[in-house]
């Protein structure tokens, strides 16, 4: 399977989530596999990507992460990661489907709700992005 790289970056957030505490429940993955229908993410052909391939992709990152993150900083990583995606057109779609994997495992762990904090402070979301915003200007 071949993704775009927004698509590779978009599967990446999607999964730190998943991660966040330490702990993989199927029921993470599956939400993974709603939320990736739900934002729509296709393959480099356009075609929306499957249950198998998200789950191959899924067990792909995991092989790739233990043999590359213990030599990267992971904050630094998870930080350009986030604002590699700063552009995503949706933002609220991906916060959406962030709480919705975190919230799989019938809990909203700490670690979960730090990292949903970092992208939506790095997103700005509510922030001058949000919808009706303007900047007031003094005009003295």
């Amino acid at each position: 399977m071949v993704v775009t790289p927004d698509t590779h970056k978009m599967l990446q957030l999607l999964s730190q989530v998943i991660l966040a505490d330490g702990h993989i429940y199927e029921t993470e993955i599956e939400a993974l596999i709603k939320g990736v229908g739900d934002l729509s993410l296709k393959d480099q052909s356009g075609v929306a990507l499957s249950e198998i391939q998200i789950r191959v992709w899924f067990n792909d990152y995991l092989q790739a992460l233990n043999e590359t993150w213990s030599t990267e900083n992971k904050d630094v990583t998870l930080t350009r990661l986030i604002l590699s995606l700063a552009e995503w057109p949706d933002k609220q779609a991906v916060l959406n489907t962030l709480i919705r994997i975190s919230m799989a495992d019938d809990s909203f762990h700490l670690e979960e709700k730090t990292m949903i904090s970092i992208v939506k402070a790095y997103w700005q979301h509510e922030g001058l992005d949000a919808p009706e915003t303007t900047i007031f200007t003094d005009s003295r």
